[in-house]
């Protein structure tokens, strides 16, 4: 792969020349590569899947830059001379990541706070927590709503009293505007 520099003729094409050489243009620099040729043979169903998602983070992100609030905020994560609609585009071929689930304010009673670091491209659409007894029933679940000055946390308020503490699972679910669902648990000891 080569870069064009200082040649007012070739700066900015972008093509096939003679089915051997390919110009793009890549972060504003014009480069020059071997033309890939076509494809030999079926594609494998993980290259049908990867097609697949390619597919539907582009119609994600065609959809993000019609509504102009999630365009906005796409903007602003934008970085590096990225647009809008490749932020939409990335977020949508990724799944948010929980980084952190703070047990450490959880005692079992009513008003307790879990705190969550979950991250993505923009903040997560919804954080969830599922409180499970050490046997799997469901104590208590809701929506952990995004803390007041710090993006990166969700707090989720206990809402259910828990006498039996150790052995019950914290399960927390991050979804992304464009559904990507990541989830995490933890244990109380």
């Amino acid at each position: 792969m080569a870069y064009v520099k200082d040649n007012p003729f070739m700066e900015g094409s972008s093509g096939t020349i003679a089915k051997k050489m390919n110009f793009r243009v890549k972060k504003n620099k014009t480069v020059i590569g071997k033309n890939p040729g076509a494809r030999t043979g079926k594609p494998t169903d993980e290259q049908l899947a990867v097609q697949d998602r390619f597919t539907d983070a582009v119609l994600y992100a065609q959809y993000a830059m019609k509504d102009p609030q999630l365009k906005a905020q796409y903007q602003r994560a934008a970085k590096g001379g990225q647009t809008a609609y490749n932020a939409a585009f990335r977020d949508a071929a990724t799944s948010p990541v929980i980084h952190e689930i703070n047990i450490s304010g959880y005692k079992g009673t009513v008003g307790n706070v879990i705190a969550i670091k979950a991250r993505d491209v923009i903040p997560p659409k919804t954080v969830s927590v599922a409180i499970l007894s050490a046997a799997g029933e469901e104590l208590e679940s809701g929506e952990a709503v995004p803390h007041q000055t710090d993006v990166r946390l969700c707090i989720y308020t206990v809402t259910a009293a828990n006498a039996a503490l150790p052995g019950t699972r914290i399960v927390v679910t991050a979804t992304d505007h464009p559904g990507n669902s990541t989830e995490k648990e933890t244990v109380v000891a």
